[in-house]
Parts: C-alpha cells; structure tokens; sequence
C-alpha cells in the first residue's frame, strides 16, 4: 500500500524537527536520538543549533526577502508520542530557518506580514500513517538529496543507500532506479558504507570510526589491488584479511598523543593517497616502508616510482631504437644541426655505458 498525502497548513510551532536527519549524520558527535524523545525541548533545541550550521542563514534571508514559497511545501507525518505534534521529513532546514526569524521577530525585528502569517499556516504535506511510511521517508530522502536538490556528501548517500538495503529490504538496482543514479555507484556506496560499518563494530578502532573516514573506504573498495589485499569479500560486504586490516585501520587513523609529543596524523588521510597505494602495494619494499608508521607515504610512494623509473628505460630506449631505424633517406637529409648534434649525444652516452661494461 502507498502512503496517502494531504496538503495541510500547520502552525509553525507543531513542527518537530527531525534529530536523526541524514544531514546530521557525518558530525563526528552525533548520536542518534530515540523516536519517543524527539519532542524535548533540550532535543529540539540541540537540533535547531546543529541546523544552523548548516547554511540556514541563506534560507533565513531568502525567506524574509521572498517570502516562504507555498510550492515548496514541508513534508510531515504525525508525531506518535505527542499529540498535535509532526514531525519533519524533508524541510528540516527551511523550518529551522523558519524558527530563526519567529525569534527574531518576537524579539522585535519587522518583517512583512506575509512572512509573519506563515508562522501560523506553514504550506505542508502530511503523510498519513501506515506502514509505507518509513520507506516513503528514505525513498522521498533519497530522489531530493541523493542526486537532486542540495545534495548531501558521500556518507549520508551511502547510509541512506545502506538504510534502504538493510533495514527495507530493497534490492540495491531497484535503489539504484528509485535515488536515479547508476547500479554501479549504488553498490560502490554500499560496499564503502558496510567497510566503514566493519571498522566502526572493531573492538580497538571503532571510536575512531567517524563518518570523515567515509572517504578514504569510498575508494579502498573501488581499487582492485586494495581491496584484493584487504581480503574484500563480496558475499558479506567485509574484509576478512584480519593482519592487512589492522595495518590498514593503523594507515588511515591518527596515533595519539605520547609524553614526547602531540598526536600523529594519519599515514593515509585522503582518496589520493588510497589511489597511491596501487603503486606502492606491488614493489616490496616500498610496501614495507609503508608500514613503517613513522615514515610518511611520500617516501613509500617515492621507493615505488624509482623502482618503476628504473624500469621504464628499457622502454624508452627500444621506442627511441625503433624511431632511428623509421628515419627515411628525404627526412634525413632535412636533418638541422640540432638534430645532429641529438645523435651526436645519443652516440656519446650508449659509447660510455658500453665502456662501463668493459671496464674501460
């Protein structure tokens, strides 16, 4: 059954803002709030503060320059632990902007009576209980957020994603079809939000298994050789190489702070470097430098490309090979005496590694 809606103008104070809000979720201090307590006054007020950080003072000034426009209406459900009560589902922000110039305005500031008469009627729509509503919600979330209208970071796509998959059931191409995005970015978001979950449920790292991290998994589990080395499995959505990952989690969190000194960044703080380990995963010993937590991933990297460049001369010397051997009797003839005197270096340099070898 879908869920039913109904437009509604509801008075300003009888809107509950949404704690739990997806927008709130990638705060390192968020903790997520019981149902029954959303109607708290220290609950509310917390959320209103946390919303303003969020960008409301653009909505606040458009709002008393424009006015609130009824089209975009805020969409509700009826609050179950407080009668009279609805809680917001999508237009956290423009309510908390909404609440900022009621206060403003009882403390005496002027604003046009239309604004003023929204306060009392605010443009809403109501759905009405049963038991699509929760998926209503995601779903609703997920086609304004995911890939529409003020789109969230990477970590709240890919918790709703991982809430639309794990807590209703949908099939991730059917999330895919409903969020609008390919089934490809959809599985990947999936995957790096289930490695974040892992590493947050880890007896010795999860406290710092924050939602910054989210980044640096987005792309562990989109880089072959990385995911190959964690142990990716695909079947549980986890990696089970229990050594590799503990470096790993070492890689990618700060150590703390000793007697000596002040805490120590991360090795691994960004995708960029997530993306470096392609190169520094497949040379020995700049892998082990790598794990030497008390050397930075630039000498890692830096082992891992010399090595490459001493390799690469081969190459370039059978492609510089097979360009003299093409040179045809009317192009050398046009020969300048720069172009000889190219030759002329070439010649010099292949005589003395040919002497080095002789001992001359």
């Amino acid at each position: 059954m879908e869920a039913e809606l109904q437009a509604q103008d509801l008075k300003l104070d009888s809107l509950l803002l949404d704690p739990n809000n997806y927008r709130l979720q990638d705060n390192d201090t968020f903790q997520s709030i019981a149902p029954e307590r959303f109607h708290l006054e220290r609950v509310q007020k917390g959320t209103f503060d946390r919303l303003l950080r969020e960008g409301v003072k653009v909505l606040r000034d458009s709002i008393a320059s424009n006015g609130f426009l009824p089209i975009e209406r805020i969409v509700v459900v009826p609050y179950e632990h407080q009668d009279g009560k609805y809680l917001v589902i999508e237009g956290n922000r423009r309510v908390a902007a909404l609440r900022q110039l009621s206060s403003e305005y009882e403390a005496g500031i002027e604003l046009s009576p239309g604004v003023v008469a929204v306060f009392e009627a605010v443009p809403c729509i109501v759905v009405e209980e049963n038991g699509e509503v929760a998926f209503f919600k995601e779903t609703l979330m997920g086609v304004r957020h995911v890939g529409g209208i003020q789109e969230w970071g990477g970590f709240q796509r890919a918790k709703l994603i991982a809430d639309l998959r794990d807590t209703h059931g949908v099939d991730l191409s059917d999330v895919a079809q409903r969020l609008g995005l390919t089934p490809n970015e959809v599985n990947r978001r999936y995957r790096a939000f289930k490695a974040l979950e892992q590493m947050q449920g880890d007896d010795e790292f999860s406290d710092l298994a924050t939602a910054k991290l989210y980044p640096i998994f987005h792309e562990a589990v989109s880089v072959p050789l990385v995911r190959d080395w964690l142990g990716w499995d695909p079947a549980t959505f986890s990696f089970n190489n229990a050594e590799t990952l503990e470096n790993f989690y070492r890689l990618i969190t700060p150590r703390p702070a000793t007697d000596e000194g002040a805490e120590k960044p991360a090795k691994i703080a960004t995708y960029s470097d997530v993306r470096n380990l392609r190169e520094i995963l497949v040379n020995p010993d700049a892998k082990a430098d790598l794990l030497d937590l008390e050397r930075g991933i630039t000498d890692a990297l830096s082992i891992a490309r010399t090595k490459e460049k001493s390799r690469r001369w081969r190459v370039e010397v059978s492609d510089a090979n097979t360009a003299l051997v093409n040179i045809g009797a009317l192009e050398l003839n046009g020969f300048t005496e720069q172009d000889w005197r190219l030759l002329e270096e070439l010649r010099a340099t292949t005589q003395a590694l040919l002497d080095i070898r002789r001992g001359d």
